[in-house]
């Protein structure tokens, strides 16, 4: 077979094409458990970690976090109901979004999760007249600044659109008993995405610790919440390294001392919420190579699989690790990967080097097990839904089934209003 690319085994990969066809997902649950198991173990007591759905709300992935022990961080009323199916209570449910809507609201109404990550002051409004005690935490957009490259992309700070400034967030807390119904508890965060830098997140981090401290000074606010969300990479490129747990855990006693320099965050916990970096390279997305043609001296590789399914890859991430997944190839090619859709959207933006194919030939796409199937843009041009593969514990489950076609017209109808 050929080599594997992350945790994923290319001939895992070969076995369930066998029985399902192409183009799925494919998990790997022992992958997905020792990531999260390692991460866990560079944190002290006083952290605990929420799985950020978002990155794959899969209830079957979703079952192996809660049976690890992690939290899971749902950011929309669908991913909620995913969460509570997965056996989570809502005690071990945060809710974020820069918009809690009516189906947040409704569900909120029968449902309290242990914190709301609350981000303008409607939202806050509009929290505080469903009646009850409410926990909420003020996300904080904390301007960082970034030089790009390996330390990913910054993601609070400037024109975001997310969370308060810290001076709203003072003056929220300065008035927070206009607020009957809502329990402030602390704050989060969020650094950023896809930071392969130990030193960027843990600066970050320790920037936004300070700028807590200060809010709390003026507000006497002494937090029992601080979340400092997730942001840790996962190599894409060839060049990329892998996020240092070691240096990380260093970090972490570093930041541990600068919460302490602060009188009124001594007792809070403390939380992340990785995805990434917690389930994708775990995944990876199976196309078969349907067809192959040379044109202007660039080989093309004609594929089941694309952007309908695999929208990250080659759109956003553009470059990724992939595989050939079914047999030992020989020598090295590049090759743009064309799919299957009528758009010249729907193919590979750079090269990649793969052995020589065949038609036939199945190609993995690595680091998928975050923000695959998800992502996908599944009513373009009417193609199939993917099926998604789990491997666990030796033996092989279907976690979500494929469609025909017919899927499109599921909820189309001609009802008057």
């Amino acid at each position: 077979m050929g080599k594997s690319v992350g945790a994923v085994k290319a001939g895992d990969v070969a076995k369930a094409a066998r029985k399902i066809k192409t183009p799925f997902y494919f998990y790997d649950a022992a992958a997905i458990r020792s990531r999260y198991i390692a991460l866990r173990g560079v944190l002290s007591e006083r952290w605990r970690v929420y799985y950020a759905a978002k990155a794959n709300p899969n209830v079957e992935i979703l079952k192996i976090y809660r049976g690890l022990g992690a939290s899971a961080e749902c950011s929309s009323a669908g991913e909620m109901l995913a969460a509570l199916k997965a056996g989570f209570s809502e005690a071990d449910i945060a809710l974020s979004g820069p918009l809690k809507g009516a189906q947040e609201l409704k569900l909120l109404k029968t449902k309290s999760p242990a914190v709301i990550h609350a981000e303008t002051e409607a939202e806050l409004g509009a929290l505080n007249k469903l009646g009850g005690k409410r926990a909420v935490a003020l996300r904080l957009n904390v301007s960082l600044g970034s030089d790009g490259g390996k330390e990913g992309r910054i993601m609070s700070g400037g024109m975001d659109k997310f969370g308060f400034s810290p001076e709203e967030a003072t003056k929220i807390l300065l008035r927070r008993e206009e607020y009957e119904n809502l329990a402030f508890v602390g704050f989060h965060f969020y650094i950023g995405t896809q930071v392969l830098s130990t030193k960027t997140w843990i600066n970050g981090a320790r920037t936004y610790a300070r700028c807590v401290g200060e809010i709390c000074k003026k507000t006497g606010l002494a937090p029992k919440y601080l979340n400092f969300g997730g942001g840790l990479g996962i190599p894409y490129r060839e060049n990329d390294e892998e996020f240092d747990l070691g240096e990380f855990k260093t970090g972490i006693a570093r930041l541990e001392k600068t919460i302490l320099g602060f009188k009124a965050l001594r007792k809070a916990r403390l939380f992340m919420e990785p995805g990434r970096y917690l389930v994708g390279p775990a995944g990876v997305y199976v196309m078969k190579v349907a067809a192959l043609k040379k044109i202007r001296g660039m080989d093309f590789a004609i594929t089941d699989g694309g952007i309908h399914h695999a929208l990250f890859p080659f759109r956003v991430s553009r470059e990724f690790p992939a595989f050939l997944a079914n047999r030992r190839g020989k020598g090295t090619r590049r090759y743009v990967l064309g799919g299957p859709l009528c758009t010249t959207l729907d193919q590979s933006d750079l090269p990649l080097n793969l052995p020589e194919l065949r038609e036939g030939d199945l190609i993995a796409v690595g680091n998928s097990g975050a923000y695959g199937y998800g992502s996908g843009m599944h009513f373009f041009l009417s193609h199939p839904l993917p099926a998604e593969v789990l491997k666990d514990g030796g033996k092989f489950f279907i976690v979500r089934k494929g469609s025909e076609s017919a899927h499109i017209f599921r909820l189309q109808t001609r009802r008057p209003l």
